[in-house]
């Protein structure tokens, strides 16, 4: 049930009231009893003083219960009058709750007999609870003048039935007067809340309109005072909102103009991954049957492997970056987060662009290289063939003739390198690779490859520090040919490069993955060059690398067959220090 905040107001106003009556009723209630109370004591202590002076008590006196009757008749009326001995027995009475020859142990008399003082206290007898048959007694020792020994006690009592009466009526008329303000400042709370509320009331109803999108009209302003201030800032708002509603709508129709019209593809999905937004052309590259409403199901039907999530959450990077083909067209598709005003993921961006033109170029340009690569095949093989009739004695000029071809017999063996590795590249990129997949044992393949390579680092003088866990499997699950042309690669790169005689060091790690870490001592690679040193062609040192024999290829030849066999591979590098080369696998379970 909904309370208003008429009904709080009113409710509050009730309240006081009734906290202020029920405190100023207790504490007139507590002094009225007060006061009736001292004036019983004040009486029962006239009483005692009168009995004592009609008693004319001395030492020697015996007085008896006629003469009592007789003296005290005029004076007790209601009160009830007892002559108690020194130890609290009674000696004469005149009322009926104690007897001649009863002790009584009430805590005045007690206190008489102890302190020799007089005493008044309120009491409730045992054989009732009934509130109008309360009594206050009141005990005063009579004591001898010279010797000042207790000779007997005064014991009066006196009814408290006229105390709680006049409490009563106080009560009942302190109640009235409550009930009567409570009406009182019942109804003055409600005409006060009314206006208080009715503004208020308005402006919620046309906060309700303006919610709704409606048009509103100005509200008056009735007072000056705080809801006065509050309906214009209400005004206020209300014409700031309509505008800045109509420039927002004019942004959005601006915008949806822009992304119908542009060349890229645009799709928006929310924090769910529901498809929130999709321009036209999304449709036009993509499909309409592979479009759908939730972005798992529109990149499943792509093939495209990626996860809302891992994005959204920042698992994977920022932008992310994807190549799809779709029939003969290949599509980017650039997959960015996007956050709300508190800085927190609202959803995903997906921006897909056609790079058919460029990607048919790029392939155009790698069906060159292999075409120019075939070509230069079957020419080298044959200026291969003379150079060996040659150096065989052919020509009369020997000593000439052998050192120009053995020029010429190297060189040729480099082109030919050359074109082996243009060829590798060709087939890596048109993907008509064959890797034969099997169990194969890379410790044993490392160590094969260290053993070829054996002649070439003695003759370099380096030394070469081999560790490995005898007790670890180093089984994985690849073609054993790739992965020797791998190690020869990155171990005759360490040999080559090492500043002679050098430091070689090898190490085998199994765990999760299988780490296979070659460094060496060599002339390393500066930090701009450590990005690019997996691209084809790229040289640190160029001079150096020619002189050497390199053709640029071999890294980018082992990167790609790495990766094929769903590994991956790093290099650390520091100038003038050495690099090292990690290769990862996945263990053949």
């Amino acid at each position: 049930m909904r309370t208003t905040i008429q009904i709080k107001i009113v409710m509050i106003y009730l309240s006081i009231i009734l906290m202020i009556m029920m405190v100023s009723g207790t504490f007139i209630v507590y002094n009225i009893e007060e006061r009736d109370y001292r004036s019983i004591q004040a009486s029962l202590e006239q009483l005692a003083q009168e009995i004592e002076i009609r008693l004319n008590w001395q030492a020697d006196n015996t007085v008896s219960s006629e003469d009592i009757r007789d003296k005290m008749s005029n004076i007790i009326n209601e009160n009830s009058f007892y002559l108690l001995k020194p130890n609290g027995q009674v000696e004469h009475a005149t009322g009926v709750e104690w007897a001649v020859g009863d002790f009584v142990r009430s805590p005045v008399v007690i206190d008489a007999i102890t302190n020799k003082k007089p005493s008044a206290e309120k009491r409730v007898p045992f054989s009732t609870t009934s509130l109008q048959k309360n009594y206050m007694d009141y005990a005063s020792p009579i004591l001898d003048a010279k010797t000042n020994e207790l000779k007997a006690i005064i014991y009066v009592t006196a009814s408290t039935k006229e105390v709680y009466n006049n409490m009563v009526s106080v009560m009942q008329t302190i109640g009235m007067g409550s009930l009567v303000a409570m009406v009182i400042t019942g109804l003055f709370g409600i005409s006060f809340s009314r206006m208080i509320t009715s503004p208020i009331k308005k402006l919620t109803l046309n906060a309700r309109k303006l919610a709704a999108g409606d048009d509103i009209k100005r509200i008056p302003i009735e007072s000056k005072d705080e809801i006065g201030e509050l309906t214009q800032s209400f005004n206020y708002m209300a014409s700031q909102l309509s505008s800045t509603m109509e420039t927002i709508i004019n942004e959005k129709n601006k915008l949806e103009k822009i992304f119908e019209h542009m060349a890229d593809g645009v799709m928006a999905f929310n924090r769910t991954g529901v498809l929130i937004h999709a321009n036209s052309v999304c449709y036009e590259l993509v499909g309409v049957l592979n479009m759908d409403h939730r972005f798992d199901f529109i990149f499943s039907k792509l093939g495209v492997e990626v996860s809302f999530d891992e994005i959204v959450e920042g698992k994977e990077p920022v932008k992310l970056e994807k190549l799809l083909q779709i029939n003969d067209r290949y599509l980017t598709m650039h997959f960015a987060p996007y956050a709300n005003a508190k800085e927190e993921a609202e959803g995903l961006v997906v921006v897909m662009q056609d790079v058919t033109k460029q990607e048919k170029l790029e392939q155009m340009r790698k069906e060159f290289v292999a075409n120019v690569s075939h070509e230069l095949r079957t020419p080298l093989t044959t200026l291969k063939s003379y150079t060996e009739t040659l150096l065989d004695g052919a020509i009369d000029e020997k000593e000439v003739a052998m050192n120009f071809l053995d020029v010429m017999n190297k060189e040729t063996d480099r082109m030919t390198t050359l074109v082996q590795d243009l060829l590798e590249l060709s087939r890596i990129d048109n993907r008509q690779i064959q890797l034969n997949f099997k169990r194969v044992n890379l410790k044993r393949l490392l160590e094969d490859t260290i053993e070829a390579q054996k002649i070439h680092i003695k003759k370099k003088g380096h030394q070469l520090i081999y560790e490995v866990d005898e007790k670890q499997s180093y089984l994985l699950l690849g073609d054993g040919i790739r992965i020797k042309q791998i190690l020869h690669n990155i171990l005759s790169n360490a040999i080559k490069y090492s500043i002679d005689p050098g430091t070689i060091q090898i190490r085998l790690e199994a765990g999760k993955e299988i780490k296979l870490e070659i460094a060496d001592t060599g002339i390393g690679i500066p930090q701009e060059d450590l990005g690019r040193i997996f691209e084809r062609f790229y040289r640190v040192d160029k001079a150096r690398s020619r002189k050497m024999g390199g053709t640029g290829l071999g890294l980018a030849i082992a990167k790609e067959l790495v990766e094929l066999h769903g590994g991956r591979i790093e290099m650390n590098s520091e100038l003038g220090k050495g690099t090292s080369v990690s290769l990862y696998f996945k263990p053949f379970i």
